[in-house]
């Protein structure tokens, strides 16, 4: 009666085995590497348009405008703004007097602050 089972028997399957493991421990890796590029992107996204909004709002508040002047705080979609303004004199004497306009950009969602931008605004 032949052997029924060669020495080299079962390696085949145990080698198909290890090579599935190995590449479900890759395909998780490239996963989680996959999710964590999209949650940059995102955070990128959002400073991006939070900046965006900071410069629009700061430019508009330190505008010299007789007409409308610029709300202290408003929203746009889930970033909120807020303006402050200080009185600024530098050490020059003769020098026009000055303000000091501070843009915040919050995160109306998370609660958390993402840009602070300042700029002079000459007052008349």
């Amino acid at each position: 009666m032949p052997d029924r089972f060669a020495p080299d028997a079962g390696y085949l399957l145990l080698e198909a085995l290890v090579a599935l493991a190995i590449i479900a421990m890759m395909s998780t890796l490239v996963f989680v590497t996959i999710s964590q590029m999209s949650q940059s992107s995102s955070l990128v996204a959002e400073r991006r348009r939070a900046m965006l909004l900071a410069r629009s709002v700061l430019a508009a508040a330190t505008v010299d405008s007789r007409t409308r002047a610029v709300a202290s705080q408003g929203s746009d979609g889930d970033l909120a703004w807020s303006v402050a303004t200080d009185s600024w004199r530098p050490d020059d004497v003769g020098s026009l007097p000055l303000a000091k306009v501070t843009v915040t950009i919050t995160d109306r969602t998370k609660g958390a602050r993402l840009i602070r931008l300042a700029g002079v605004k000459v007052l008349r």
